[in-house]
């Protein structure tokens, strides 16, 4: 059994959603899931954020982990950019968007609509419907919701065909996913007014080993070129990086970049 890491863990109720926050300095750092997977994923990159002395908050989107109930297969990106702002206003302090995989086009969005983001980070991103260059994705069938992968393709597509002890867990822990909220980004579906972005500070970090179908090289550098965002390649993480035994290699960059900009010693 998998379990939350910090006992300082609160959940904020949303209309449509929830967040799990914890205390700490400068701009709290919201992360927003992606496909399949829930604010869980992000269990360990909060008890690390937390051992770092910086607020943290992990978004439980509509119809993710415990709240299945609400999962509807009409949901969109933008109803999940929704979430994340309600819960961006709920924290009541400056944020940070982290957006991890098609939960990074999410975080592009919710900055959007929020206008005042006090930073992003995109981490193994889905690209914008815009990004030029970027190539489609074969799309899903709409209509039902779609279970999350099997084994092996978790440790493919998730954890570069690399062992994971705790895979099955890991699994258990997916929720089915709004085949609409696929296509969105498979088909591009999702384009991003740049121009309300730019001058917003900010990171995208490429895992090297990374699922190449959807992210091919070159894509996640013209992403950051785009926005007008920081680049890091990590050359060993898988696109799940936020997992362990990756977990606390993978987020020394993104801590790096909020004492950059924000301040606060080192821990």
């Amino acid at each position: 059994m998998i379990a939350w890491p910090s006992p300082e863990l609160r959940r904020i109720a949303l209309p449509r959603a929830a967040v799990f926050a914890q205390p700490g300095r400068g701009p709290a750092i919201l992360c927003i899931p992606g496909g399949y997977h829930s604010a869980f994923c992000f269990a360990p990159w909060l008890a690390l954020l937390g051992r770092a002395g910086i607020a943290a908050a992990a978004l439980e989107p509509r119809g993710k982990g415990g709240l299945a109930a609400q999962a509807d297969p009409a949901t969109g990106i933008t109803d999940y950019a929704e979430d994340a702002v309600q819960a961006a206003h709920a924290l009541a302090q400056p944020v940070v968007l982290l957006g991890h995989s098609l939960g990074a086009l999410v975080a592009m969005r919710a900055a959007e609509i929020l206008g005042d983001a006090a930073g992003l980070l995109l981490v193994a991103p889905s690209p914008p419907g815009n990004l030029p260059g970027a190539a489609p994705v074969p799309p899903v069938a709409e209509g039902a919701m779609l279970p999350p992968p099997g084994i092996a393709a978790i440790r493919a597509r998730y954890f570069g065909d690399q062992d994971v002890a705790d895979i099955n867990a890991y699994r258990a822990t997916l929720s089915p996913e709004s085949p609409r909220v696929l296509n969105d980004r498979y088909q591009l579906r999702i384009p991003i007014e740049r121009e309300k972005l730019r001058g917003m500070p900010g990171l995208v970090v490429e895992a090297g080993r990374d699922d190449a179908a959807r992210h091919p090289p070159g894509q996640d550098q013209a992403i950051a070129d785009f926005l007008g965002l920081d680049y890091r390649f990590l050359q060993d993480m898988p696109h799940c990086m936020m997992w362990q035994p990756w977990a606390e290699a993978s987020l020394a960059p993104i801590i790096a970049w909020h004492r950059m900009q924000f301040g606060g010693a080192a821990s």
